[in-house]
């Protein structure tokens, strides 16, 4: 049996891989190729096309990406036809994937879409080529089920992934924090866009909130290690008695007692150890414009969207300036016993342990 996966993100190449495992361990005999990351490679998948060289955020980015995007489709295309598929997987990354999937669809193999595109937000046109061209999807938001199905879109939720994936390391303990109490966690995002647009006002903002309580401390949380010159270099000076920690970012959630989050997948991780926060987001002059006429939802916090109520301040464009985010960090610091107990209602949301099996499962019985 031979699968195509398809991940254009650090976060699908996670995801993916976990997922692969676990049909791994029903059906040890498929061979995997497809577009990922590092992750994917070490679950044993042959790489066509690294993910890393197609990853965009926004809409102006793609334009940087634009040949890398053209190349990868050349790649895949010629994959497809080469080899005779069993089943097809694409996770999140809709902009690349809804056209290949068409064109694995026309070749007769079945695609099943992992980590749906937010078409509930932005995006509903989206809702008839995903009915077309997917066998099934499975979603990852338990609002999601409902919306696809009014929509005449088999789906289903069968848990969040990142409830078997959020959990404390234990290599990093109270004693290797800094000293100072209140902790702040500083998650600037996954992305070099991000960084640069983020990392310099959640600093002067943690800055102005040190005036006010001269004993709290702080702490930059980067999954990837690459990311730590960026950062260094954007934050200079104004890292100065702060420590960065690199892929101990689960240790720092749950050892931390507010933090500042760029908006996405780092909310939900944030949240599921109850983290008083303030999400911040920015886009590109160019993204900002398109997102306001597309973006139809009354929440872009994805923990305020699934408790379907504002619980944590959400900042966006202009708002993330310094003191607008340092005073909405000051007001989650005084509530932050009252926000803490309302995430706790996250989890429970989120579902049980073993989303992966069980999606592996119901993926393989429609194969």
């Amino acid at each position: 049996m031979k699968a195509l996966f398809i991940a254009g993100e650090a976060s699908g190449d996670l995801h993916a891989s976990h997922l692969i495992h676990s049909l791994k361990k029903i059906k040890p005999e498929i061979k995997f190729s497809g577009i990922g990351g590092k992750r994917m490679k070490k679950e044993g998948v042959r790489i066509i096309y690294p993910a890393e060289r197609i990853s965009v955020v926004g809409f102006s980015e793609i334009i940087s990406k634009i040949s890398n995007l053209k190349e990868g489709r050349r790649e895949i295309s010629k994959c497809i036809r080469k080899n005779r598929f069993d089943f097809a997987v694409t996770v999140d990354f809709p902009g690349f994937n809804i056209p290949t999937a068409k064109y694995l669809h026309n070749n007769n193999i079945p695609v099943f879409y992992f980590i749906t595109p937010q078409t509930w937000a932005w995006g509903r046109w989206r809702v008839k080529y995903l009915s077309k061209y997917y066998k099934h999807l499975f979603v990852i938001y338990p609002f999601e089920e409902n919306f696809f199905r009014k929509e005449g879109i088999t789906a289903t939720y069968l848990g969040n992934p990142l409830v078997d994936i959020v959990k404390p390391s234990g290599k990093l303990t109270e004693e290797d924090l800094p000293k100072g109490r209140p902790f702040v966690a500083i998650l600037p995002g996954s992305r070099e866009s991000e960084i640069k647009r983020l990392l310099v006002p959640i600093l002067k903002a943690y800055r102005l909130f040190l005036e006010k309580h001269p004993k709290s401390s702080a702490g930059v949380a980067l999954h990837d290690e690459k990311l730590l010159p960026l950062v260094k270099n954007t934050g200079k000076n104004l890292l100065v008695d702060i420590s960065v920690f690199c892929g101990k970012t689960y240790d720092i959630l749950n050892l931390c007692d507010l933090a500042i989050v760029s908006s996405g997948t780092a909310t939900i991780e944030a949240g599921i150890f109850k983290t008083p926060m303030v999400i911040v987001y920015k886009l590109s002059l160019l993204s900002w414009m398109i997102a306001k006429l597309l973006v139809k939802v009354k929440y872009f916090g994805l923990i305020n969207l699934i408790l379907s109520e504002k619980i944590v301040p959400e900042l966006i464009q202009e708002e993330v300036n310094p003191k607008r985010i340092a005073r909405e960090l000051e007001k989650v610091y005084i509530n932050r016993d009252k926000i803490s107990k309302r995430l706790g209602e996250l989890k429970s949301k989120l579902g049980k342990e073993g989303s992966y099996d069980r999606i592996a499962h119901s993926l393989l019985s429609m194969v």
